[in-house]
Formats: C-alpha cells, sequence, structure tokens
C-alpha cells in the first residue's frame, strides 16, 4: 500500500514520530512510505530515505506560491495513497490531504484553551475531525486538567499509526538508521587523528536556544569552567554550535582565544583552556557521530535530545524555566537522562561524577 506522512518540522520531531514509520515497515512488506517534511529536517529525512526507511522524499517549503502548490498536489495525487498521516496538524496539511482523494486520513490533534471564551479548542474542531478524518490522536495541553504528562509525546504518535493499521500497542522504539555506524566510525578517527579517542569525553552544544533565554554570557563560561575543572583524568569537552553563529558563540571563541587546528578545517584549539575543543558549522551527520563517541552531552532541549534516545548517550537536557511539565512529554525514550530547569542548572559536576 502507499503511505504519506506529514511530518514538516523539526528534527526532534521526525525522531520522535519514526516508530509509526518502523510500524509500516513491519506490518506491510510491500509498503511505499512518502514523507513531507521541511527545511528544518530534510537532512534527517535524507538519510532515512538513504537507508531505505521512506521511499519518496518532498519539502514542503519549497512549495510556497499556488502553482507550486498545485504542483506538489498533483504529485501526491497519482501516488493512489491508501492512507495519510498528519502528525504536523495545519491547515495546509488537512487541505492538501483532502485533495488527494484519501479517504483514509489520520491526524493528530492538539488542543488548547482558548483566550476568548476559556474553552476548549481543538485544531481540526471535532465537528470537521468526525466527518473527514478515519482516526485521530488527540493531544491535551498543559493547561488542561486531562493534561497527561507521564506518556511520551512519540506514544502518541505510535498510538495514532497502531489505530490506523489496526495494530496492537508495543514498546515505544525510535528509527536507528543504517547509516548510524558510518557516522560513529568517521568520528572515532577524528578523535583519534585529534589523540582524544580514549579520553572521557564530554559534549556541549551551544546552539542559538541559549540566546532566546535571556542569560549572561558570564554564565555560560562559568558552567564550562566548572566542567574543565573537575578532576578526573583525560576529561575533553567538546563545545560545538548549531545552524547559526550566535553572539554568545562569539564572545565564548573570544573569550577562550581559539584557533584552528592543524589537521582539520572546523576543529579549533582553545589557547586559554587545553581541556576544551571547539568544532563549528556540523551538519546532521557529524552531529550524530560526535554524539555516538562522547560519554555525556549537555543540551538545551532540542533535536541532539532525541538523537541522544536513538543512541543511548547520557545527557542532561536542559529546559526553559516553569517548563518542567510540558517538556516532560519531550523527555528522552531511555533511562540515563535528566531534566533540569535553567534556574537550577549550576553544578554540572554532580551528572559528571554520576555518568562518567
Amino acid at each position: 500500500m502507499n503511505y504519506l506522512i506529514f511530518r514538516n518540522d523539526g528534527i526532534g520531531d521526525l525522531i520522535v514520530s519514526s516508530d509509526g514509520i518502523r510500524k509500516i515497515k513491519e506490518s506491510d512488506k510491500n509498503a511505499c512510505i512518502t514523507l513531507i517534511c521541511s527545511n528544518r529536517n530534510i537532512e534527517y529525512a535524507k538519510i532515512l530515505k538513504k537507508d531505505g526507511y521512506i521511499d519518496k522524499l518532498y519539502n514542503l517549503d519549497r512549495y510556497k506560491t499556488h502553482r507550486e502548490n498545485i504542483e506538489i498536489i498533483s504529485i501526491l495525487r497519482k501516488l493512489e495513497l491508501n492512507h495519510v498521516f498528519i502528525l504536523k496538524s495545519d491547515w495546509k496539511n488537512l487541505i492538501i490531504s483532502l485533495l488527494c482523494k484519501t479517504i483514509n486520513i489520520h491526524a493528530i490533534i492538539p488542543n488548547k484553551i482558548s483566550r476568548l471564551t476559556n474553552r476548549i479548542i481543538f485544531k481540526y474542531p471535532l465537528f470537521i475531525s468526525k466527518r473527514l478524518l478515519k482516526s485521530i490522536e488527540i493531544i491535551n495541553t498543559i493547561e488542561i486538567k486531562a493534561h497527561d504528562s507521564k506518556t511520551r509525546m512519540g506514544s502518541h504518535y505510535s498510538k495514532l499509526f497502531n489505530k490506523a493499521l489496526n495494530l496492537k500497542n508495543g514498546k515505544l522504539e525510535y528509527l536507528k538508521p543504517y547509516s548510524i555506524c558510518h557516522f560513529e566510525n568517521k568520528t572515532k578517527k577524528l578523535f583519534t587523528s585529534l589523540k582524544i579517542n580514549k579520553k572521557k569525553i564530554i559534549l556541549f552544544h551551544l546552539d542559538e536556544k541559549w540566546n532566546d533565554i535571556n542569560i549572561s554570557k558570564e554564565f555560560i563560561i562559568d558552567l564550562l569552567e566548572k566542567i574543565t575543572n573537575i578532576k578526573i583524568k583525560g576529561l575533553i569537552l567538546i563545545v560545538t554550535n548549531g545552524k547559526y553563529s550566535t553572539s554568545l558563540n562569539k564572545f565564548v571563541w573570544n573569550y577562550y582565544k581559539i584557533k584552528k587546528s592543524n589537521t582539520q578545517k572546523n576543529i579549533y584549539m582553545s589557547e586559554k583552556n587545553e581541556r576544551i575543543i571547539f568544532i563549528k558549522n556540523l551538519n546532521v551527520s557529524e552531529i550524530i557521530g560526535i554524539v555516538a563517541n562522547v560519554n555525556l552531552i549537555f543540551h538545551m532541549h532540542g533535536s541532539i535530545t532525541h538523537i541522544a534516545s536513538i543512541l543511548k548517550t547520557p545527557i542532561i537536557d536542559i529546559i526553559r524555566n516553569n517548563s518542567y511539565k510540558y517538556f516532560y512529554k519531550w523527555r528522552p525514550n531511555f533511562k540515563e537522562f535528566r531534566q533540569i530547569e535553567v534556574r537550577n542548572f549550576s553544578d554540572p559536576n554532580k551528572y559528571i561524577q554520576k555518568y562518567l
């Protein structure tokens, strides 16, 4: 059968819902899966396609004009789809699904409290959902008493696939792409060339989300110093940046007086602290390779949170203040993690002692 999945948002969203792709592949050996992705997760989506988990891939961010929207609808209609899964619930995805003439449309439906009426409203009103959708999975917002923070977000996606395909509930398992082994070995060779392959390695991912939470630059320097000052033989701290270089990144680079490595173009050493290595401008496969080769990660909640879930790499998942109830649903899908709000994150050493 032919399946279409809308997951046109982030890398983490795609990973967290990948159990559904696994279920399709296991239950239908002749499945042809088309994935609708976005600019944000296309790199990871291409890895899934290369490894044979999906068959066709379209980036919806490339279809913006009226003419382009007609083009993608025409492409999808020719696929003669048997099932459509809307995992990112927006109206464009629903309209495209309806125009594809598919009777089996399944959707995640978040709800929230209306500011105007103070009543519960749904992304797709229930009277529409009952008429147009074959199966749904409702996710209650944290404002609603029925909110279930214990159930992982990935389980909601998995339940939707179970309902749609008449499958039994089972253990939540994210897909682990075959290519990960290659990424891991490539990074292992890099670490060997840097003579750090046998050391205790910590990853601190300093991406743009740190800029968004309004913390002082000195706070980050203090954290990095606390990590590298701990008395563990052979400890190395790798600091990476996100997709964009921020003012915080530049401040940290200047503070540590970084200089290029002689062997690698995007690797920098610190003249101020020999325990820190900076690696800039990584792509998704390189990030996966590093996550696979470190002993512990400190990260502001994002895609690396879920990459760590796949690889079972211990992670300290740092979250925004007053957001624990929300982010707990998005927690890693394994035991070796801790979620902590920024205001309570002042002593990284206790986590280092636990996991190293």
